[in-house]
C-alpha cells in the first residue's frame, strides 16, 4: 500500500473529528471544493490584473492561459479513509485512557444501528453491536457478533479477567434488556456469584408498548407516562425539599409550586425508587384496564390497545416485574451527587442517576454519528 495516497493536511483531518448531525464527510468535501474554486478564481483575478498593461503595450500580444486548470478533489470515500487511518494511529493512546475504566453497576446493551453500516468485507459479517458500560456513562468495550447474546463469553471473561488483575471489586449489579431471569448472565459472567442481575426498565416499558395499534395514537404518550408513574416513585424528602425552594422562588404556596415542577427539575434534584413488585403490578393492570376499550377510543374510534395482544403481552411480562426492583440501597446507590446549587434560598443537591442502559442508548446514537457517511469500510 502507498503511504502517500494516504497523504493529507492536519487541518482537514481535524475538521473531520469534529462529529455532528450537520458536519458529514460529504459536507466537508463540498466547503472544500468551494474554498479551492474560490482560490483559483481570486490567483486568477490576480494574473489578469498583473497582465493588463502589458496588454496595453502590445495590443496584439498574446498570454497564456490565466492558470493550470483547477485540479479535482478526493471524494469523500478517501477523505473517510484518512480519516479512519488518523483513528487506528491514536487507538493505542485511547485504549490506555481506559485501562482504569471499572465501576460497580454495568449495562449491557446491543444494537443494530452501527453493524448496519458495515460495508465492503465486512458487510453481513455481523448482525449485532454489544456494548458494556458503567454508572459514570464511560464505556468498558464494544464487540460484533453474528446473534444476540450469542459470542458474548470471551467479552464476559475478559471484563472478569480485567477486574481480577486490577484488584478491583466486582460489580455490584448489572442492567441487561434481556434474559433477566434465566442463568445465561450469571453463567457468562462467571466468577461474580454476588452481582445482581436486574432489567432495564426502558425495555421492559417498550415491550408494553407492543400491545399498543400504534405509536400515533393520541393517548400513547398518556399510557407512557402513567406507566412509568406505576413504576417509580420519588423520593418523599427530595420531593418535599424541592416543593419548598420552588414555593419561596416563585412566592407561591407549596401546593401550588408543585404544580409548576419541570420534569428535568425533578430528575436533577429528586431521586427515584421503584415501587414494590405487587404494587406495581396491581397498578400496570388497572392502568391497563383503564384505557382498555371505549376508554382508550382517540377521537377517531381508534382503540389504543390490541386487548388480545395486550392480555398476551401482560401476561408474559408479569414474571418479570420483580426483575425491575432497585438493589438494596445499602448494598449499592444507584445515584451519585454531583454537586449543589441555590433556588429561593434553599440548597438543593444535585444527582446522577446510573439506573438502566440509557447512557448506552445514547452512545449507540452518538457512535452511528459519528461515524462519517453513510457507510463505514473496513480495510
Amino acid at each position: 500500500m502507498c503511504v502517500h495516497r494516504y497523504g493529507c493536511d492536519l487541518k482537514v483531518v481535524r475538521l473531520l473529528r469534529e462529529r455532528s448531525h450537520g458536519n458529514s464527510v460529504t459536507q466537508i468535501c463540498q466547503k472544500m471544493r468551494e474554498q479551492h474554486q474560490e482560490k483559483y478564481l481570486e490567483r486568477a483575478a490576480q494574473f489578469m490584473t498583473v497582465c493588463k498593461p502589458f496588454k496595453a503595450l502590445q495590443p496584439a500580444g498574446t498570454f497564456p492561459p490565466p492558470l493550470p486548470p483547477c485540479p479535482d478533489l478526493p471524494r469523500p470515500q478517501w477523505l473517510m479513509a484518512v480519516y479512519l487511518r488518523d483513528v487506528l494511529d491514536r487507538v493505542n493512546d485511547i485504549k490506555a485512557s481506559l485501562t482504569s475504566t471499572f465501576g460497580c453497576i454495568l449495562k449491557v446493551d446491543s444494537t443494530k444501528k452501527i453493524t448496519r453500516k458495515l460495508a465492503g468485507a465486512a458487510a453481513r459479517s455481523a448482525q449485532w453491536a454489544t456494548d458494556v458500560g458503567n454508572e459514570y456513562g464511560q464505556v468498558l468495550t464494544c464487540v460484533l457478533t453474528t446473534s444476540e447474546g450469542g459470542g458474548l463469553r470471551d467479552m464476559a471473561r475478559g471484563l472478569v479477567r480485567r477486574y481480577r488483575d486490577a484488584g478491583v471489586e466486582p460489580p455490584k449489579v448489572i442492567y441487561v434488556d434481556r434474559d433477566c431471569c434465566s442463568q445465561a448472565v450469571r453463567k457468562m459472567f462467571h466468577g461474580w456469584n454476588d452481582i445482581v442481575v436486574r432489567l432495564d426498565i426502558w425495555h421492559f416499558m417498550r415491550r408494553l408498548a407492543r400491545g399498543c395499534r400504534t405509536e400515533s395514537h393520541q393517548l400513547y404518550g398518556v399510557f407512557m407516562a402513567r406507566l412509568s408513574v406505576c413504576i417509580f416513585e420519588w423520593d418523599p424528602n427530595d420531593h418535599a425539599q424541592l416543593c419548598r425552594a420552588k414555593a419561596a422562588q416563585l412566592q407561591l404556596s407549596t401546593t401550588e409550586a408543585r404544580r409548576c415542577l419541570t420534569r428535568d427539575e425533578l430528575a436533577l434534584h429528586c431521586r427515584r425508587r421503584t415501587r414494590s413488585t405487587s404494587e406495581i403490578i396491581r397498578l400496570i393492570s388497572h392502568l391497563i384496564d383503564s384505557l382498555t376499550g371505549d376508554a382508550g377510543r382517540d377521537t377517531l374510534g381508534l382503540e389504543l390497545f390490541d386487548t388480545d395482544v395486550m392480555n398476551k403481552i401482560w401476561a408474559d411480562e408479569k414474571k418479570h416485574v420483580r426483575c425491575l426492583q432497585d438493589p438494596d440501597p445499602a448494598t449499592v446507590s444507584l445515584y451519585t451527587e454531583t454537586g449543589s446549587l441555590v433556588k429561593g434560598g434553599v440548597r438543593l443537591k444535585t444527582y446522577r442517576c446510573g439506573r438502566g442502559t440509557v447512557s448506552l442508548e445514547s452512545f449507540h446514537r452518538h457512535l452511528v454519528t459519528f461515524i462519517p457517511g453513510k457507510y463505514c469500510v473496513f480495510f
